[in-house]
């Protein structure tokens, strides 16, 4: 999709007439169609609040999600700026993206996870009937009782050579058992339980929750968090250069886990010196629901960090670890 009379808002380096979108075969989750720019970023459909989001990203939060590359415009510029001009929710024959990194760029045959996390699905804007369906949703599904449910995955099947993909749907009527059982399934890879990865997902939950901890105001309301691992196994690829060290990002020796038992996580079965160097990437999506401080949000101040959000990751933490 290339056009001269296309154009970018901000941040993006190349010229206009070198735009290609193409669409993202590695999306598992979500209601929105995402797109992938130029091979490098994924193009998501432009929301305010998680614009405003991006834009204002607390500093203990950076590490945590998508780095924001600006935003896309792709349509007439004459025409977009009459659509500015007049209401807000004319769009015309122009759309706008917000530009972000893509998370599976650097991946061979990239595994993907997506959780839902929380017990609220829905924005302190949403409707009385919106609000009604979505906590039936989370009632009927492992929202409500552990904060996480299962949103969609892909995972690389070896012996087939191709992706096996589950949808949100399987993940709307799984009970904790059967969350428990398509966690196992993800992360079995190659017939053998993927133990290095879920080392290392451990790590960066406990990452995750430290900085969350210090976050007050925020609610994550209908955010997920994605899980990727390579699906090539070592011993398949050829050329060496992928399997370089990869520091380890995760530094809490002395970190105390309060909500993950009253010791240290030397009493877990997590253990630092055991991840290894494989490549993993959590993180935290999808903020179209948001409530954070800001000037106009008066009316929902909200106290303390995101319990919804942090029971999730303490319930994640305990079924991960139960594989080990």
């Amino acid at each position: 999709m290339k056009s001269n009379s296309d154009f970018l808002q901000k941040h993006l380096k190349f010229k206009p007439d070198e735009v290609s979108l193409k669409p993202l075969k590695a999306q598992v989750g979500g209601h929105v169609y995402m797109k992938i720019l130029n091979d490098q970023y994924v193009c998501k459909p432009l929301n305010e609040r998680e614009l405003q989001f991006y834009q204002n990203i607390p500093k203990n939060l950076a590490d945590h999600v998508p780095a924001f590359q600006g935003t896309l415009v792709v349509g007439n510029r004459e025409e977009t700026g009459k659509e500015r001009r007049g209401s807000s929710s004319s769009r015309g024959s122009s759309r706008e993206y917000l530009v972000l990194e893509n998370l599976t760029k650097d991946y061979k045959k990239p595994c993907v996870l997506d959780l839902k996390m929380g017990t609220r699905m829905y924005g302190d804007f949403a409707t009385d009937s919106k609000r009604k369906s979505q906590r039936k949703k989370s009632t009927k599904s492992t929202s409500a009782k552990l904060g996480v449910r299962f949103c969609g995955s892909q995972r690389f099947s070896v012996s087939n050579n191709s992706f096996e993909m589950f949808d949100k749907y399987v993940g709307r009527n799984a009970d904790e058992t059967e969350l428990r059982k398509l966690l196992e399934q993800f992360f079995t890879h190659g017939c053998s339980l993927r133990k290095d990865v879920i080392n290392n997902v451990l790590g960066e939950i406990c990452r995750m929750k430290k900085s969350l901890l210090d976050l007050e105001e925020y609610r994550f309301y209908s955010s997920s968090i994605l899980i990727i691992y390579e699906g090539l196994l070592k011993e398949e690829k050829s050329d060496s250069q992928h399997f370089s060290d990869a520091e380890n990002s995760m530094d809490c020796e002395n970190f105390k886990m309060e909500a993950f038992g009253s010791g240290s996580l030397e009493s877990t079965k997590y253990r630092k010196d055991e991840v290894s160097s494989c490549t993993v990437t959590m993180k935290m999506i999808d903020f179209a629901n948001i409530s954070f401080p800001s000037v106009d949000s008066e009316q929902f101040r909200h106290e303390g960090p995101d319990r919804g959000f942090l029971m999730g990751l303490d319930n994640l933490y305990e079924i991960l670890e139960s594989l080990l």
